[in-house]
């Protein structure tokens, strides 16, 4: 299968370092990335990285040779599909994803991760983290990609527990922190003690860093429902239409799934 386009979600390095050697091999293809990717794909150095980043995955080499996705109205198109740029940040500010409206496919990259959360990127911001999750439940996908290669054949469920799951611990900080106690003291009692991920990466990923993203997401939200408190409901202008029936109880958009 040749390659003819090249996609960025993101400019961390391990998904940046080896762009140089395949824009080597695949000279005729455009390289897109988010527009807020650009600038440490063309001078790595921005990232900042820590120690064990520099260890693991290395240090990224410059390229040059790299688009905005806003250049392609952030749509990209093959000769049977169009994917449109759909941004989920959280993970990183810059992540974006890729949706295939026909068929219904979902390219998460990082935005979704599967296993349990039990520990959090300083970086990482939670309440952009929910709500990109909720951008993807809402594009209602059939087939979800996600950055370990699983592909989920039925993902809304999958998102909407994801997405309950770190509500509950937002909710579970938020009645610990009520009744007085610490991180330090949360994260023993919620999750049995700190992660080794602590000392492997000096603290950049942590235990203690999803308590505090939950503190900061619960004050958010604190904040942003006093605010909503005082105003009126309004009435809706014009009536809700109905939801659309679910493609996945008829037959299949997948073109593969035709196939088998």
């Amino acid at each position: 299968m040749p390659v003819n386009q090249i996609v960025v979600t993101h400019g961390h390095e391990e998904n940046i370092g080896g762009l140089e050697d395949v824009h080597a091999r695949f000279r005729h293809a455009p390289i897109f990335a988010p527009y807020r990717s650009i600038g440490v794909i063309q001078e790595p150095t921005r990232l900042r990285l820590q120690l064990y980043r520099r260890v693991v995955w290395g240090v990224p080499k410059a390229l040059k040779q790299v688009r905005s996705l806003d250049d392609v109205d952030n749509t990209l198109r093959t000769t049977s599909y169009t994917f449109r740029v759909i941004e989920t940040p959280g993970h990183s500010r810059d992540h974006i994803s890729l949706f295939e409206p026909t068929q219904r496919w979902l390219f998460s990259g990082h935005a979704y991760d599967a296993s349990a959360t039990e520990h959090w990127a300083r970086e990482s911001d939670f309440f952009s983290v929910i709500g990109s999750l909720q951008t993807m439940l809402s594009l209602r996908p059939e087939r979800l990609f996600p950055s370990n290669g699983k592909v989920s054949r039925n993902p809304r469920p999958e998102l909407a527990e994801k997405i309950s799951a770190l509500q509950r611990v937002s909710k579970e900080v938020a009645r610990l922190d009520a009744a007085g106690m610490s991180v330090e003291e949360m994260v023993t009692c919620l999750f049995k003690g700190e992660s080794s991920l602590r000392l492997w990466t000096s603290g950049h990923f942590s235990v203690a860093n999803l308590v505090e993203a939950c503190r900061s997401y619960n004050a958010l939200m604190v904040a942003t429902n006093d605010d909503l408190a005082g105003i009126p409901p309004s009435r809706p202008r014009h009536p809700v239409a109905p939801d659309s029936p679910d493609s996945s109880a008829n037959e299949s958009a997948d073109r593969g799934d035709m196939v088998r």
